[in-house]
């Protein structure tokens, strides 16, 4: 990802596993993307992403390489809440 990239909070119906490979990347669960409770995770970090759990993620003024895997079907649903 880019810097400065931010990901809006949104969903997928399957579970995922990822793991940073470089930069800094910052990675949150809720429905809303909140910079202050995202969580920063170096490389080598790994999280999880649970079916249907609202997450959302960003980088900061570097690029982030994120290694993300799941078993599909697969799909996205951004959260419409405000």
């Amino acid at each position: 990802m880019p810097p400065h990239t931010k990901i809006a909070a949104h969903t997928h119906r399957d579970d995922r596993s990822a793991v940073v490979v470089s930069g800094m990347w910052f990675f949150g669960y809720g429905d809303m993307a909140d910079e202050k409770s995202a969580k920063q995770l170096a490389p080598g970090s790994f999280y999880t992403e649970p079916a249907d759990a609202p997450h959302f993620a960003m980088t900061a003024d570097e690029p982030a390489v994120v290694y993300i895997t799941g078993q599909g079907p697969t799909d996205t649903h951004f959260s419409t809440s405000r």
